[in-house]
C-alpha cells in the first residue's frame, strides 16, 4: 500500500519500568475512586459525565478491533448503541425493568444484526465497505425514526435496569445510591439525590471487561489472523486460512461489545433517541479511536474520555457551536506529529518521561493560547472583542500552516540525516 510508513509501537510491558502501564494503572485506580470523591464534593455532575465517557470508550474499544486489527473501517457502529438501547426502552415502555433479559436481548439483537450487516458488507472492501455500513446504519436510524409506538423522532423515556434476584437476596438497580442510603430499600432514609455511582461502576466494569476480552482476542491465534488478513489477505487465503468467517466474527464480536455501551447509554441518559444511530455518532466513534490510537485498544479509551473532556472545557469557551473548529486543526496536527495517536506519543521507557513532560507542558500552553484566542470572537465569527475581522479564522489557518511547515521540515532533517 503506498503511503507513508508506521512506526511500530512497542508492546506494554506490565512492569513498572514502563511509563505507558504506570500511567493506564493510576488512571484506572483514579476513575474507581472517581464518584466517591464526587460524592464528597456534591459534583454528582461530573460522575455522570465520566459515565457517559467509559460507556463511550466500550464502543470506541469495539470499534478498535475491527479497525486497528482488522482494517474494517466502519461508519455503521452506532447502530448497535442504538439497538441495545431500544433493547432497555421496548421492554421499559411495557413495564419490564429486568435487567437481565434487557441485557440478553441487547446481546442477542446486537450480535444477530451485526451478523447480517457483516455478512454482506464484508463481501466488499474499501469504500464500498464504507458505504454499505453507512448505508446499513442510516437505515435503521431511519427504522427508529418512524417507530412512533416507541417516541419516533422525539424519542421516549426509560427507567433503569433492575438487577435484583430477591431469591438470593439481591436487591439491586443502576439507579440505586451506593455511598449514601437508598429511599427504594430504607425507609428511614431522606436522600432525595443520586449519587450515580450504581451505573458508573457498571460501565466501569464493563470498560474493563471489554479492554480485556479485545486484548486477549488480538493477542490470540484469532487475532493473528485477521491482522494477517487485513495486512495480506490473499496470502492468508492462500494458506488456508477463510478469512472471511474471521473477519465476520471479529465484526460480531465488536457489535455485540457495541451493543453491551448502548444497553449502559440507555440506562445512563433513561432516555432513548433514534439520534443515538445517526451516522454523526459512527464518526465520532472513529475520531475517538483515532485520536487515541488505532490498533492498540488502549488508546481508544484514551480518545473517548479525551475527545468528550475537550468538548466539555471548549464548549464552555469557544461555545456548543463552534468547539468543533478547535478540534478540527487538533486533529490536523495529531496526524501530521502522531499518525499512531495519543498513545504512541507515551513514552515506553522511564528516560523518556522528562521530555514527555516538557512536550505535554507545551501542548497544554498552546491549546491553552489558541482556546484563548478562539474565545476572543463572536458566535457569528466577523467581530472579536480585539476589532480584528475574523480571527479565529486567521488563527486556525495560522496554525494548520504552522503545523504543516513543521513536518515538513522535521522531515527534511530526516531524510538529510
Amino acid at each position: 500500500m503506498a503511503g507513508a510508513a508506521v512506526a511500530r509501537i512497542p508492546e506494554l510491558r506490565t512492569s513498572l519500568g514502563d511509563p505507558r502501564f504506570v500511567l493506564l494503572a493510576l488512571g484506572a485506580v483514579v476513575l474507581a475512586l472517581f464518584p466517591y470523591f464526587g460524592y464528597v464534593w456534591g459534583q454528582t455532575y461530573l460522575v455522570s459525565l465520566v459515565a457517559k465517557m467509559l460507556i463511550f470508550a466500550i464502543a470506541a474499544v469495539s470499534l478498535d478491533l475491527i479497525l486497528g486489527y482488522g482494517g474494517m473501517v466502519s461508519f455503521g457502529h452506532a447502530a448497535y448503541i442504538g439497538l441495545g438501547a431500544y433493547a432497555v426502552a421496548v421492554w421499559s415502555k411495557y413495564g419490564v425493568d429486568n435487567g437481565y433479559l434487557q441485557l440478553v436481548c441487547a446481546i442477542a439483537g446486537s450480535a444477530l444484526v451485526a451478523l447480517f450487516i457483516g455478512a454482506i458488507s464484508l463481501r466488499t472492501s474499501g469504500v464500498y465497505f464504507i458505504m454499505i455500513t453507512l448505508a446499513f446504519t442510516q437505515m435503521l436510524y431511519y427504522l427508529g425514526i418512524s417507530l412512533e409506538p416507541f417516541g419516533g423522532d422525539d424519542g421516549m423515556n426509560t427507567r433503569r435496569s433492575d438487577f435484583s434476584l430477591r431469591a438470593l437476596g439481591l436487591d439491586f438497580t443502576l439507579n440505586d445510591n451506593v455511598f449514601t442510603c437508598e429511599k427504594r430499600v430504607d425507609k428511614d432514609c431522606k436522600v432525595d439525590d443520586r449519587d450515580g455511582a450504581a451505573i458508573y461502576y457498571a460501565s466501569y466494569i464493563a470498560l474493563i471487561a471489554a479492554v480485556w476480552l479485545c486484548r486477549r482476542l488480538v493477542h490470540s491465534r484469532f487475532g493473528m489472523v485477521i491482522r494477517g488478513a487485513m495486512s495480506n489477505p490473499v496470502r492468508m487465503q492462500a494458506i488456508g486460512f477463510p478469512i472471511y468467517r474471521y473477519r465476520l466474527a471479529a465484526f460480531v464480536i465488536a457489535g455485540t461489545i457495541c451493543g453491551v455501551a448502548g444497553f449502559l447509554f440507555a440506562n445512563h441518559q433513561q432516555f432513548l433517541s433514534p439520534v443515538y444511530m445517526n451516522w454523526i455518532r459512527s464518526g465520532d466513534f472513529l475520531i475517538m479511536v483515532i485520536l487515541g490510537g488505532v490498533g492498540t485498544i488502549y488508546g481508544a479509551v484514551i480518545g473517548a474520555i479525551g475527545l468528550l473532556t475537550l468538548e466539555e472545557i471548549l464548549e464552555g469557551y469557544v461555545g456548543k457551536d463552534y468547539w468543533q473548529m478547535v478540534l478540527g486543526p487538533m486533529l490536523v496536527m495529531l496526524v501530521l506529529f502522531a499518525n499512531r495517536g495519543i498513545y504512541s506519543l507515551l513514552p515506553h521507557q522511564m528516560r523518556g518521561v522528562p521530555m514527555f513532560i516538557v512536550r505535554i507542558g507545551l501542548f497544554v500552553a498552546a491549546l491553552a493560547a489558541f482556546i484563548w484566542l478562539m474565545s476572543r470572537t463572536s458566535p457569528i465569527l466577523k467581530l472579536t472583542a480585539s476589532g480584528i475581522p475574523h480571527l479565529p479564522l486567521y488563527v486556525i489557518f495560522a496554525s494548520i500552516l504552522i503545523a504543516l511547515a513543521l513536518r515538513y521540515w522535521q522531515e527534511t532533517r530526516t531524510h538529510h540525516g
